[in-house]
């Protein structure tokens, strides 16, 4: 993973629970150029509206008032290129199916490996190509 190459990107990291969201935005902010975080996909968002410079998208997927697809489906209307990874607990076959056709680039399994994360973003900068997202 480059290093230098992540202390240059902007993320959007999106999580409701707060425990969650304060530990793993932590680590983030120590890797990542600036971290944008909100609490909810609504949130996400205006987030996402108000920071347009914003890189990649990390986001839960079960979530109050939008949840994590409906999110990524709204930005990707605005920008349908930024890639997202969506984080979750749950294992269902359904989120696959959503998360796939909105254009969700991975999907990584809580709790989050932080390695698995980085070569996610590594491998989407190196433009490899995912045939499924889970």
């Amino acid at each position: 993973m480059d290093l230098e190459f992540l202390k240059q990107q902007k993320v959007l990291y999106v999580e409701d629970d707060e425990a969650i969201m304060q530990t793993f935005s932590k680590i983030l902010k120590k890797v990542f150029k600036e971290v944008v975080t909100a609490n909810d996909g609504k949130e996400g968002v205006e987030a996402f509206k108000q920071h347009r410079d914003i890189n990649y998208i990390i986001s839960d997927i079960k979530m109050p008032n939008m949840d994590g697809l409906e999110m990524i489906s709204e930005i990707k209307k605005i920008d349908n290129k930024v890639p997202c990874i969506l984080t979750t607990a749950h294992g269902e076959y359904d989120y696959f199916v959503r998360a796939d056709e909105v254009g969700v680039y991975r999907y990584i399994q809580k709790p989050i490996n932080i390695n698995e994360l980085f070569e996610a973003i590594d491998d989407y900068r190196k433009g490899k190509k995912v045939e499924r997202v889970f």
